[in-house]
């Protein structure tokens, strides 16, 4: 058993692996970081396990929709639906879906999530930030089969929603009712959440950097440290990198600082940049060189 999967709920683990025991490619490694992940993003003193298991689920997906995005890097065709599950960021979802297992594994976590939702407009919240999701993962997809490294800035503002982050936090809003929506003008929410997203595509970018070197992965095209390496030595490249991510998570606490600790989105968005923290040092399975386990 891996250090994630140990430090996670193991009630609540086999229940995640029980429930997408017929997803393709879906492993015990998907489910305990996305379980790891949910734990964080809930007040243990106000929500119970079944906000968590609702979270994870959606945490979990995109653990494993990542690795099987990957996995067709290496073929000429993607059989993913990119436009299905593109289009679920609409007014209307679709009204045919089609018949992958991305989009059958989506749209049971949408069905999952509706009678969680206060508010129809929370359910739609979810469901614009999943869609941007996998706008800038396809973005991604196509950078990577061109093998064509884009700007900097590209590389960092596409990453920052192929965090998948703004779907986990939309999902943790609309399960512990806190009405996003309502707030949605509401700069320093607005402000913490982007500081989040670019801090973390950083910080991801520092952690997977050698792992990409060493295997030749598709994904260096869209790492900014190997990006970098371009016009850089590599220790100066990482340098730089790892200065953006501090001065990002620098205004991110200014902004949290500003909304306050009784601020019911302040104390998620903390407890989830602590949780990220601890899971990348505790060793995710995905960063080892090799297929996961």
């Amino acid at each position: 058993m891996s250090r994630i999967a140990a430090a996670v709920d193991q009630v609540l683990l086999h229940r995640i692996t029980t429930w997408a025991a017929d997803i393709e490619d879906f492993a015990v490694h998907h489910a305990a970081d996305g379980l790891y992940v949910a734990e964080a993003c809930v007040d243990p003193e106000v929500d119970g396990r079944e906000e968590v298991f609702a979270i994870a689920l959606v945490s979990a997906f995109w653990f494993w929709f990542d690795d099987r995005s990957d996995k067709f890097l290496r073929a000429e065709q993607t059989p993913v639906d990119w436009d299905t599950l593109i289009a679920y960021g609409e007014d209307e979802p679709p009204a045919v879906l089609g018949d992958t297992p991305e989009v059958r594994f989506f749209q049971r976590l949408c069905d999952l999530l509706w009678p969680l939702a206060g508010h129809p407009d929370e359910h739609r919240w979810f469901r614009v930030g999943s869609a941007k999701v996998f706008r800038a993962m396809y973005a991604e997809e196509r950078m990577s089969r061109d093998a064509e490294a884009r700007s900097l800035v590209e590389c960092i503002e596409t990453g920052a929603h192929s965090t998948t982050l703004p779907s986990i936090l939309t999902a943790a809003y609309l399960v512990r009712r806190l009405d996003r929506p309502r707030r949605h003008d509401d700069p320093r929410i607005v402000n913490v959440e982007r500081y989040l997203y670019l801090s973390q595509r950083l910080l991801n970018d520092l952690v997977s950097a050698e792992k990409e070197r060493r295997e030749g992965h598709a994904g260096r095209v869209s790492n900014a440290v190997l990006l970098l390496e371009h016009d850089l030595e590599p220790a100066q490249a990482r340098a730089f990198v790892e200065a953006q991510r501090q001065g990002y998570e620098r205004l991110l606490q200014h902004d949290l600082d500003r909304l306050g600790t009784r601020d019911p989105f302040a104390a998620t968005l903390s407890r989830l940049v602590r949780c990220i923290h601890r899971w990348y040092a505790t060793g995710p399975l995905r960063f080892e060189t090799g297929p996961a386990r």
